[in-house]
């Protein structure tokens, strides 16, 4: 990798990781939350919800937007407003009585942020890098999203013997600055014109993609959808037992959570090392 390249990729690196960290993080301190704004179980396992579904919701539309226009354009403002979002839930947190609707709201927009963030990171890596170093590249990426995953749980329990609210702090201090650094830093390449669908067209495309190869995908989605039911709903279950039964809070309760996904990030990365033989 030209010597020129490597803090571009190191600020897209940090994109995944900055992703990765917007469910994950606050497995942990979801028993606090709870006690904190009196929820119930449906209440409190919204706030993940309230993320997840925005997120996937924008993912094909800010890769429509960001072939038309460009990655940066797309990436660098839903890096914004991601951490914005973390900032607006963790203000309410911090000077509401009754903030649990207010920072459902900013897990919301958080969402619709991140929708635009890792998938265009790795499209914008596979722009910048055109030879054989392109799947390094990839790779590292990904590596960068497991680390993400592993480091999550534990920075979250850790970040909530300041406060249960803090976690939502940390997301604006690191996706501002990173999408700043994406815009500023990040030189993307110019792309060859090539003929630009319309978003009629792009539906249309799609849906003929579906029409061809409908049983396959759907088959792969319910799946993906299905392990990460169970992953999020498990962890949050788990979460509350741990705290509830046995009474295991802080730091200890993060190196816990952090053992199932640290199994699934190498599971994923002995996977992909098959995958390539």
């Amino acid at each position: 990798m030209h010597s020129s390249l490597k803090l571009p990729f190191a600020i897209l690196c940090a994109v995944p990781f900055i992703m990765v960290l917007g469910n994950s993080m606050l497995i942990p301190l979801l028993p606090k939350m709870r006690a904190a704004m009196d929820l119930n179980l449906v209440e409190v396992g919204l706030l993940i919800t309230a993320f997840s579904l925005p997120a996937g919701f924008t993912i094909p539309f800010a890769g429509f937007l960001s072939d038309r226009t460009s990655r940066k354009l797309v990436m660098a403002p839903a890096l914004v407003i991601y951490g914005l979002g973390g900032l607006l839930a963790g203000l309410a947190a911090l000077f509401m009585a009754s903030p649990y609707y207010l920072i459902l709201g900013g897990r919301v927009i958080q969402g619709f942020g991140a929708g635009g963030t890792y998938q265009l990171a790795m499209a914008l890596t596979g722009d910048i890098f055109q030879t054989k170093e392109r799947t390094k590249a990839l790779g590292l990426l990904e590596a960068s999203n497991g680390l993400g995953k592993v480091v999550s749980p534990v920075a979250g329990a850790s970040l909530g013997l300041i406060g249960w609210f803090t976690p939502f702090f940390a997301y604006g201090f690191l996706a501002i600055p990173i999408g700043i650094a994406v815009w500023l830093m990040v030189k993307e390449p110019r792309q060859e014109s090539k003929k630009q669908l319309t978003l009629t067209q792009y539906f249309a495309t799609v849906k003929e993609i579906f029409r061809k190869k409908g049983v396959s995908l759907l088959g792969c989605f319910l799946s993906g959808m299905m392990v990460l039911f169970i992953l999020f709903g498990v962890l949050s279950f788990v979460s509350d037992v741990l705290e509830a039964r046995y009474h295991i809070t802080g730091l200890t309760m993060g190196l816990l959570i952090a053992i199932p996904v640290s199994a699934m990030t190498l599971t994923s990365y002995l996977n992909n090392l098959l995958l390539a033989y």
